[in-house]
């Protein structure tokens, strides 16, 4: 009854458009059945919610919070800090002599607002081009190694904010075993309302409505559609000869 492409990042949004459609199209088909619907319906509810704060605890439990940004006594923000050598450097680098030409290829020719508007990920990477470019013009560049020197210590503090980061990504679509068994009771609660949906809307000649109610048939329709190839055309539909 399950379509196989229902992933569980899609469950919430299928959890709750199921749940409306009942109440809007089956609920009002049938008065007896009317408190059985509701039920359903609520059991439906009740199982997304459950099932998304399973995914919470264990992006929680997964991932310890991120490194504080915030300056403390003794401390330094590494993204502001990260931004400030940029700067500091893009603007060292244009005024020596040709140096339009090397601040642009510091930039990867990309303005310094937008280098210094960019995530600590990207901000990162492009420490690592600066740093390269660095190394790669050395005459130009008297000073270069104390500036290859920050650039080295302002990406490794950035390490520990970036690790962070990937890990919360990872943990959003790993599977726990709390996680799998509330998508097991989904699943099972989502076939149950199926199959009791299907019975009302059976006993009225309305199963046609069924994959309005539950967005995977709609999908498994579709998929379907496109195919099926065209059926072969009889002998009568040949266009007559001219």
């Amino acid at each position: 009854m399950s379509h196989p492409t229902i992933y569980q990042r899609d469950i919430p949004e299928y959890g709750r458009f199921t749940a409306s459609q009942i109440q809007q199209l089956v609920v009002p088909v049938d008065a007896g059945f009317r408190q059985a619907l509701r039920a359903i319906t609520a059991r439906l509810d009740a199982a997304t919610e459950a099932l998304r704060e399973a995914k919470l605890k264990a992006i929680a439990a997964a991932v310890a919070p991120p490194a504080p940004r915030a300056s403390k006594k003794g401390q330094v923000d590494p993204v502001a800090a990260a931004r400030d050598l940029m700067r500091r450097l893009v603007e060292h680098a244009a005024s020596r002599p040709r140096g339009v030409a090397l601040a642009r290829s510091l930039l990867q020719g990309q303005t310094l607002a937008t280098v210094l508007r960019r995530r600590p990920a990207a901000l990162a990477a492009a420490l690592k081009r600066a740093l390269e470019v660095v190394e790669q013009n050395k005459r130009r560049l008297p000073d270069h190694e104390a500036w290859a020197a920050e650039l080295q210590r302002c990406r490794e503090a950035l390490e520990p904010l970036l690790r962070s980061v990937r890990k919360r990504r990872l943990a959003r679509r790993a599977i726990t075993p709390e996680v799998k068994a509330a998508r097991d009771a989904w699943l099972n609660v989502y076939g149950a309302a199926k199959l009791l949906v299907e019975s009302v809307l059976r006993l009225h000649g309305k199963a046609s409505l069924m994959p309005e109610i539950f967005d995977d048939l709609a999908d498994a329709t579709r998929v379907a559609s496109r195919s099926t190839p065209p059926a072969p055309r009889s002998p009568a539909d040949a266009p007559a000869p001219s």
